[in-house]
């Protein structure tokens, strides 16, 4: 039998009960509303992520390897630490333009004097001739008067090629490229050796000063072209200068010196009579 002390007791139970459900449901709910928030944040997040643009591509190190060299009938002559390049007289020559890691656009002056700009240098490219006149390169001896009317003797800029890489890039290519890849470099130059050192100015001292002419006639031709946009991003704008100088030609053989540089007869012992 009920009677009403135990129904009293009973209905305190069942509100207890129904309190501790409710509460953990309510607990429950909560808990689930955060971690929605939290999966929505995340996901919102990861999106972001994803969709992220694309970082700028690392600048090139001073130690660039832009580069040119002077060909000479086949003949490839590149600078020394110093920066002069030695060339042969009375020579034509074509300027080999180097720049391996990306396009540039190559502007040129020899002697100081505007030859080409913007020339499309896609890693390699020859300039045998000014953009102006079908004419090829020659190199000339200081006082030639087919320098300029001084010969050259009053040009500071006498035999110095200077050449500017500025780093471009198709315009097709400007939309969404994909993320680059990590470029490695060369290491830095270091410093020349005493040897060197001592044997480029000994080639300094044996060598004139001499500049560039034009000779002959050139079939280079060269076409305009929208295609390309600069691109500072990829590199810096890079300027690279060398200085032509000639080696002295050794003295021709003639009847007066020709028995001047025989050298001494060698005669060895007779090995000792046992």
């Amino acid at each position: 039998m009920l009677n009403p002390s135990n129904l009293r007791i009973l209905a305190i139970c069942s509100v207890l009960v129904g309190g501790i459900v409710i509460a953990s449901f309510a607990r429950s709910t909560a808990s689930s509303a955060t971690a929605n928030r939290l999966s929505e944040e995340k996901l919102r997040n990861n999106s972001t992520e994803t969709i992220s643009s694309v970082p700028s591509r690392p600048y090139i190190p001073q130690n660039s390897a832009v580069s040119i060299a002077i060909n000479q009938n086949g003949n490839i002559r590149r600078a020394d630490p110093r920066g002069y390049i030695n060339v042969g007289i009375r020579e034509t020559y074509k300027i080999e333009i180097n720049s391996p890691n990306y396009t540039s656009a190559v502007s040129v002056k020899i002697d100081g004097v505007s030859i080409i700009d913007g020339l499309i240098c896609d890693r390699s490219v020859i300039l045998e001739r000014p953009r102006a006149i079908a004419k090829q390169f020659i190199v000339l001896e200081e006082g030639n008067p087919g320098l300029d009317r001084d010969g050259g003797i009053n040009n500071p800029d006498l035999g110095l090629i200077e050449v500017t890489f500025k780093p471009i890039k198709r315009r097709a290519a400007i939309a969404l490229e994909p993320l680059p890849r990590t470029q490695e470099f060369p290491p830095s130059a270091s410093a020349p050796s005493r040897d060197e050192a001592s044997k480029s100015r000994a080639s300094e001292n044996r060598s004139n000063a001499v500049g560039t002419g034009l000779s002959g006639s050139s079939s280079q031709d060269f076409v305009a072209t929208n295609e390309w946009v600069e691109a500072p991003e990829i590199a810096p704008t890079y300027t690279k200068k060398y200085r032509l100088i000639g080696l002295r030609a050794p003295d021709p053989v003639t009847l007066h010196n020709m028995n001047q540089n025989r050298p001494s007869e060698i005669t060895e012992p007779a090995p000792p009579r046992l």
